[in-house]
């Protein structure tokens, strides 16, 4: 298959899987989205389930390649923690389809999560934990720990994330701007916040503003 086809193909999965959830998206829709048969895309995908696994796939690569180029800066870790997690921020406004289909992964994968032995997020997930776990004051963190602290903050950002369109509706467009904007800020001072945690007062991080 072309690049170009295979990369149509993912890019309306991801429209339909993000809408309807894997159970609800169509392969009939997704070949129609980019002129294809059903039949056409079975010959490159056998399976639903081998199309949704490469958009996972997909997903998981894109943040795990962002996450290890910020890893490679030459900054201490506690500014590669927050430019990774303001970065995803980012990412989730800029990739709403991604956020959409994160999020119905974890409501509608349970079934299929039981019978796996690996979760495609994993090794994005262990390479933000060992930022943390880099920060002086964390070294000796349990990583059962560190992994709470970091699944909340990400956690924090995808419900912003796919709520957005909600908060737009429930308030004016002044006061959507102010939560909007403030967003980031506050989540750049939670992270700090948590850093301090584990710091002497004396080398306490400023507050963003």
């Amino acid at each position: 298959m072309p690049d170009d086809t295979r990369e149509q193909l993912l890019v309306a999965a991801k429209r339909q899987i993000a809408e309807k959830g894997f159970y609800g998206a169509s392969l009939s829709r997704v070949a129609g989205e980019v002129g294809l048969t059903k039949q056409a895309l079975l010959y490159h995908f056998k399976r639903k389930e081998d199309l949704y696994a490469e958009v996972l796939q997909d997903i998981s690569q894109r943040l795990l390649r962002f996450v290890r180029a910020t890893t490679r800066r030459p900054e201490p870790p506690e500014r590669q923690l927050e430019d990774i997690l303001l970065g995803l921020y980012s990412s989730s406004r800029e990739c709403p389809l991604d956020t959409r289909i994160l999020v119905r992964e974890l409501l509608d994968n349970q079934s299929r999560a039981e019978k796996a032995k690996d979760w495609y997020l994993q090794p994005f997930l262990a390479e933000i934990v060992a930022v943390l776990q880099r920060i002086k004051g964390f070294e000796n963190v349990p990583f059962s720990a560190a992994f709470c602290m970091v699944y909340q903050l990400l956690g924090s950002i995808e419900y912003f994330a796919i709520s957005t369109a909600t908060l737009r509706r429930m308030y004016d467009g002044e006061t959507y701007e102010h939560l909007r904007d403030d967003f980031p800020l506050e989540l750049r001072n939670q992270i700090r916040r948590l850093v301090d945690s584990h710091r002497p007062p004396a080398q306490a991080m400023p507050a963003a503003t």
